[in-house]
């Protein structure tokens, strides 16, 4: 694949962060950016329509530590100023986790220079020589367009959460691995989490942004990473480049919610419908219509019958919707 003259050039990062109601974690999340060396050119939050005073206490954080920062509003056209480094854009509206990253996106990809973005979780934290790490990525892979690191769990930070990643098709289902290469070097994997994920300018312009039929998450990463793959890009895993991750700190356990646990389920049946093909999407969309009843008669079984209705009625709206 032939190099693109920005892929040759020194990688210049923008960072989108979707905040819904977590101003404490976001806060914490900027922090760890502000502190990194070096340190992204652009940061853009959006506000995801929160109902606290999250876009408050982030001028407040921004302007004790003097960083320049603007408020924008994602519904109406306002004067931008392209110098600050951070942007918060509100949003009246919650436009879950697709929605809001491509709110931010689409900012750096109209009004910076970026080459590359890392939409990072707010509930996420970066080591101080992450950027380091992914730009030595991108210098020396020039055919990359996702990439990330280690994902450590957090506060429990010596279990490994994400070191790399599988697809599973015939289950419609990606996994995370979970042993970190002892070399540290990157190497090619099949999925990159969402938790924090870097685009690349080029992997953008022919994919386009990620898939909102995923409201208000779960799986878009997983087709989008697909897609990426498709197109002849590499998603490449970067051990060294370290961050950290509160899972479960901003939607919960998926065992314990059953609005997570159908969104989970009617995520996985799209996944396969738009994106398996010919025997591969046969068996996958097989394999859902026969397991997930199973489960949900389990959970009825161990005394959780919100929970099974969760998974059927996430199953079926997966089967009947229009994706």
């Amino acid at each position: 694949m032939a190099e693109s003259s920005g892929q040759r050039e020194t990688p210049t990062f923008g960072v989108v962060v979707v905040n819904f109601n977590r101003p404490a974690d976001t806060l914490d999340c900027l922090q760890s950016l502000h502190q990194t060396d070096p340190r992204p050119r652009y940061v853009v939050v959006v506000d995801n329509g929160s109902s606290d005073d999250t876009v408050a206490q982030i001028s407040d954080w921004a302007r004790s530590r003097g960083i320049s920062l603007q408020k924008l509003d994602a519904e109406t056209e306002r004067a931008v100023d392209s110098g600050a480094w951070l942007t918060v854009i509100r949003s009246e509206r919650n436009r879950g986790f697709s929605g809001g990253n491509n709110v931010g996106v689409d900012y750096l990809l109209r009004h910076t220079d970026a080459t590359h973005w890392l939409l990072l979780n707010n509930d996420a934290t970066v080591k101080e020589d992450f950027f380091a790490h992914i730009a030595a990525v991108i210098r020396s892979t020039p055919a990359a367009g996702l990439m990330t690191g280690t994902i450590y769990h957090d506060p429990a930070r010596d279990r490994v959460w994400y070191a790399g990643g599988k697809e599973m098709p015939y289950r419609a289902l990606v996994a995370h691995l979970r042993d970190v290469p002892a070399d540290g070097l990157p190497r090619q994997t099949e999925f990159i989490t969402g938790c924090a994920m870097v685009v690349s300018r080029e992997a953008h312009s022919r994919i386009g942004s990620l898939a909102e039929v995923y409201f208000p998450g779960y799986s878009e990463d997983a087709e989008y990473s697909r897609r990426v793959r498709n197109a002849g890009m590499d998603l490449i895993y970067a051990p060294r480049a370290i961050a950290w991750h509160k899972v479960g700190a901003t939607a919960g356990p998926a065992a314990q919610s059953p609005s997570i646990l159908r969104a989970q389920m009617r995520h996985r049946v799209y996944y396969a419908r738009r994106n398996f093909h010919g025997p591969e999407r046969a068996i996958a969309l097989s394999y859902l219509a026969i397991t997930k009843p199973a489960k949900a008669v389990m959970e009825v079984l161990k005394g959780r019958p919100r929970l099974a209705w969760a998974v059927m009625r996430g199953t079926i709206e997966g089967f009947t919707d229009r994706v």
